[in-house]
């Protein structure tokens, strides 16, 4: 992608020992490599000047020694405001991602800096105004997380490009150490994503890949640009007042989420009941690879208690966080760890949509679950303490999935959503 990429010189921010730099320049062959060095086209940031004088002597031992003083190198704080990228540039980058302790006065004080309080981020956007076009890696919170907003939109109004986000990481995309070649932190747990930008006065947004899952045995075939960029949708999304977030889905279903979003009169809040009522439902708070509803308190930690107002609404929630369709809208809007309680709140709920048949379906469906629920418990040792939870048969699951399709327009299968569930990319 950084091939692809246009700009005329080349910088690694952040490059540490050089690990992206050196695998660019071995990609573009010796001799390309070995005249951008001697022309004075590489550029290397770091605020550690050991990694800086590692990176510089490897690429020299490499290239050759009679070119080392060719190599731009700039050591500092690549926050500060004297710290400029060259003109005409693409960029590089794995920025430190960590919390920022205090906010530098040699720093731009940007909505980016003051709103979001991490490194990466006000990378990314230092990146993004200064260079023609970049490849990033950093985790895939800013993708949808509140506090990234203002990233978003000026990325939005910067350019145009793709984002590719990932559910794991097999093999360390990150490598293990971020805050300097020295750092005590071996290895890392963060969802990646890698942002291509490329700066545009006329095409603007971003192309956004579902959040990709794979085995370990996978990394290799999947960990290239024609694979990754297979998963791209059509459409360019550009964030504004109208639409906060960035949407992470599979491609052949985005009409699917535009109709339930759009047809939907209701969200799941506009159901809850402020006061307890018999119309519980307990909902684990962790999802790994589905969502779960309850008519009784689990016996685990981490869930939500919610009460509904009448027996229709509770019967069409349960039957739809037992389907992929709750599972789903947090893949798109988050996909971490925990379930965060407004985004589950959130959801769109079609029930101005429902027919007496349709209405049916749910009262029964829900309890017909409801009726073998002890039957399907599963258990998992987390901390020294048993974690219940409830596993239904993937057919109910299908079952209602083809129902809320239908609701909603689509005569398709509820096997549609497999991929959604997925533990692995690949099919075969």
């Amino acid at each position: 992608w950084l091939q692809k990429s246009e700009g005329s010189s080349v910088c690694d921010v952040a490059c540490g020992t050089g690990q992206l730099i050196l695998t660019y320049l071995d990609l573009i062959g010796f001799d390309k490599a070995r005249k951008l060095i001697s022309d004075g086209k590489i550029y290397l940031y770091d605020f550690d000047k050991t990694a800086l004088l590692i990176c510089k002597t490897t690429i020299a031992k490499i290239y050759g020694l009679d070119i080392i003083k060719s190599i731009n190198i700039i050591h500092g704080d690549f926050l500060d405001s004297n710290i400029n990228l060259p003109n005409d540039c693409k960029v590089i980058a794995n920025p430190p991602y960590a919390k920022m302790s205090e906010i530098s006065k040699n720093w731009k004080q940007t909505d980016v800096v003051l709103d979001t309080n991490e490194y990466y981020s006000a990378f990314m956007e230092k990146i993004f105004e200064g260079a023609k076009s970049a490849v990033i890696i950093t985790p895939y919170s800013f993708i949808s997380a509140n506090r990234f907003y203002s990233l978003r939109e000026k990325m939005s109004n910067l350019g145009k490009g793709f984002i590719v986000s990932f559910d794991n990481v097999p093999g360390n995309i990150f490598y293990g150490k971020k805050h300097g070649i020295f750092n005590s932190n071996t290895s890392n747990a963060v969802r990646a994503a890698v942002t291509v930008f490329s700066k545009s006065d006329t095409k603007k947004g971003f192309k956004i890949s579902p959040l990709i899952r794979f085995k370990t045995e996978e990394r290799k075939r999947l960990l290239n640009a024609y694979e990754l960029e297979t998963t791209l949708p059509l459409d360019y999304q550009v964030v504004s007042e109208k639409q906060t977030k960035f949407e992470k889905i599979e491609k052949d279903l985005v009409g699917v989420f535009k109709a339930w979003k759009d047809k939907s009169k209701y969200l799941l809040k506009d159901l809850l009941s402020k006061d307890e009522t018999k119309y519980l439902i307990s909902m684990p708070n962790t999802c790994r690879y589905f969502t779960t509803a309850s008519k009784r308190k689990l016996n685990r930690s981490g869930q939500f208690s919610l009460y509904f107002k009448n027996e229709r609404d509770f019967n069409f929630i349960y039957c739809l966080i037992n389907s992929s369709f709750a599972y789903w809208w947090w893949r798109v809007y988050d996909g971490g760890i925990n379930y965060p309680i407004n985004i589950l709140k959130s959801i769109p709920i079609p029930l101005n949509l429902l027919t007496k048949e349709d209405d049916a379906f749910f009262e029964e469906m829900s309890k017909k679950l409801q009726a073998k629920e002890d039957q399907y418990i599963i258990t998992k040792l987390n901390a020294g303490r048993v974690q219940e939870n409830i596993k239904f048969p993937k057919e109910d699951r299908d079952k209602i999935n083809k129902k809320i399709l239908s609701i909603l327009g689509f005569d398709l299968d509820g096997r549609v959503f497999n991929k959604v569930h997925s533990n692995t990319f690949f099919d075969d």
